[in-house]
């Protein structure tokens, strides 16, 4: 009787524990995009006056990062929560919980922005340095932007380090698109901090998490200089089209087709031991 009742269970907290990333990252994205839902139809509320004016505070709040230059301090450090956010921060760019979103085509990520890098802020999504300019772009400006290597329940920005050069990621805030193209991809150590300049003539986005994944001694810098929209499109129409011609295309098996497979797997496994039990049952009259 003990056999009967182990088996079947060791393989359900076996299912279980297969299970548990996938569907706990499933769960995480549909939160995300609720997130960005609650943003678009914030958004969708305000004039174009409102807007306009969160754009400028968002404008002067950069300047003033310009001109007080900050020391950054690693965003995963005991000390990564902002130690000198400054004054009305939390209300800037604050529509519908987050500040926009981030979406990066070649690892499909589309994750919400949040303010500061506490580590409730990184559990969720996206983390955005306070003491760095404010993701609306403009001359002048370097936003960082960070998010954790991977969570149990979230992949987050588990695949960053396959983003390459030249490829384009995308600031969606205020109404806008804003196109980034990769130009520079570093590993630094956590204490260097120094790569967060500012170039009067240039409009930077830096994407920050661990290296290497699971171990965490580094950091991964992913920079992106903004291009105009028509020069990504090209770009983006261009990549498909290589990708079209070459035989090497082969998509790798789902999440959901594994799910799928295990739950498939557990209930052929009941359906053998109810049979069994039945038979023994038949056996026994």
């Amino acid at each position: 009787m003990i056999k009967k009742v182990i088996i079947p269970l060791i393989f359900i907290i076996g299912l279980a524990v297969f299970s548990y990333p996938i569907i706990g990252n499933w769960m995480s994205t549909q939160a995300h995009h609720t997130a960005i839902q609650k943003h678009e139809a914030a958004l969708e509320q305000m004039t174009d006056d409102e807007k306009n004016n969160l754009r400028e505070q968002a404008a002067t709040y950069n300047e003033k990062i310009n001109e007080t230059a900050t020391p950054l301090t690693d965003p995963f450090s005991d000390q990564g929560e902002d130690q000198t956010v400054a004054s009305g921060y939390f209300n800037m760019l604050n529509v519908g919980e987050s500040m926009g979103s981030l979406e990066i085509p070649s690892i499909d990520v589309n994750l919400p922005i949040y303010h500061g890098v506490s580590n409730d802020v990184l559990e969720q999504g996206i983390g955005h340095m306070s003491n760095s300019s404010l993701p609306i772009g403009g001359d002048g400006s370097h936003a960082a932007l960070t998010a954790h290597r991977g969570l149990p329940s979230a992949k987050l920005f588990r695949d960053l380090d396959k983003v390459g050069e030249n490829e384009h990621f995308y600031i969606h805030t205020l109404d806008e698109t804003l196109a980034y193209k990769v130009d520079d991809i570093q590993v630094v150590l956590p204490s260097e901090t120094n790569w967060l300049e500012m170039e009067e003539d240039e409009d930077y986005v830096t994407l920050i998490t661990c290296e290497p994944y699971m171990i965490n001694t580094h950091r991964l810098l992913v920079r992106g200089k903004r291009v105009p929209m028509e020069e990504q499109v090209a770009s983006f129409a261009s990549d498909q089209s290589t990708d079209i011609g070459s035989s090497s295309n082969a998509q790798p098996i789902s999440e959901w087709s594994l799910v799928i497979i295990g739950v498939i797997a557990l209930v052929l496994i009941i359906l053998f031991f109810t049979y069994r039990k039945r038979k023994r049952l038949k056996e026994g009259l």
